[in-house]
């Protein structure tokens, strides 16, 4: 038995009871952080996967956007809408939620469905609030004009445009993003997840026992922002997703990095900043981190880091000399 095993106080409880209790996870990245802390925990979520995913989300995900989050799983069991409109209206309907063929499937297949829908919930969570918290900066930067008067001109346009204004205003920091914010940009980032799954299940052939052709075809040619039937406003939202995302990936943001490792098409966010704050400590020798930023900079043509479990092989703690540590920082930050 190990150490973290014997620590764990959910072990000394009857499963009964740890049952009960992850069922009050209070969302689900919670969920998915108590069954990594406890070893009992986790095996709760191995043994009983649909069931306890299915009250969390009920409970504690909005409506639509716990639909959207009911198709990534089907499609994680290779089930998907069973036509291009039913796909389009995924988070209208309530044909999500888990099936009696689903419950039938192996216990480790659900389990390892569940387990990667916690790890999708938990980037999407983060490039969520990676992207309004960009907003937010960039907002911060606008320099709006007070309006004085309108200028001559024929059309509304060109008075504005010769107005006569005063620019005195200076943007005043609000706080961080709101729920309802928050829970915006969450949906949004779940309609560009399930879009980009059903579009790698058609260009793999898994929708062609399905949908006919065509609809295949309307699919691959289709954009994130015009595929779903939903308002305007909503196809605004998934636009944001959609230009964070690429800001990102070309490098724009370089605060940030996205690494296309994964199997499910939204690459995973990677905060390089905050990185690299919790791995050089302040007990790290200055020749060591000279010699690692050195790695880095002749590794920065383009190329992508490992996800953050690989980062985490770093240790920069413990004894060993300059080479070495910096060895381990090439590798990880190149590859």
């Amino acid at each position: 038995m190990t150490a973290r095993t014997e620590r764990d106080a959910f072990g000394q409880l009857p499963e009964e009871l740890r049952l009960q209790i992850v069922k009050l996870s209070p969302d689900p990245l919670s969920l998915r952080s108590l069954a990594r802390a406890s070893p009992a925990m986790g095996r709760m979520l191995d043994r009983y996967p649909l069931e306890i995913v299915g009250v969390v989300l009920d409970v504690t995900v909005p409506v639509q956007t716990r639909r959207l989050m009911g198709a990534v799983l089907k499609a994680r069991f290779s089930r998907f809408p069973a036509s291009l409109l039913e796909a389009q209206r995924v988070a209208k309907s309530d044909l999500t939620a888990a099936t009696d063929a689903m419950r039938s499937s192996r216990l480790d297949r659900a389990a390892a469905a569940v387990h990667s829908l916690l790890a999708t919930a938990e980037n999407i969570h983060d490039w969520s609030h990676a992207c309004l918290e960009h907003l937010i900066r960039k907002s911060m930067e606008l320099r709006p004009s007070t309006y004085i008067s309108l200028g001559d001109g024929y059309t509304y346009r060109e008075k504005f445009e010769k107005a006569e204004s005063r620019d005195d205003y200076l943007p005043q920091y609000t706080g961080p993003p709101s729920w309802v914010e928050e829970q915006r940009m969450i949906k949004a980032f779940w309609r560009l997840q399930f879009f980009l799954e059903l579009q790698g299940a058609g260009s793999k052939g898994h929708l062609g026992t399905h949908w006919p052709e065509h609809e295949i075809d309307v699919l691959s040619k289709s954009s994130p922002d015009g595929f779903y039937d939903v308002f305007d406003f909503e196809r605004e939202q998934t636009l944001t997703a959609c230009d964070f995302i690429d800001a990102v990936t070309s490098g724009t943001i370089t605060s940030l990095e996205a690494v296309h490792d994964n199997a499910y098409g939204m690459p995973i966010l990677m905060d390089i900043d905050v990185t690299l704050s919790n791995q050089l400590t302040p007990s790290t020798d200055n020749a060591a981190q000279s010699e690692a930023k050195k790695c880095k900079q002749l590794n920065n043509d383009g190329k992508i880091w490992k996800k953050r479990q690989h980062a985490l092989e770093i240790s920069l703690n413990t004894t060993g000399s300059h080479s070495n540590l910096a060895l381990k920082y090439a590798r990880w930050v190149s590859a």
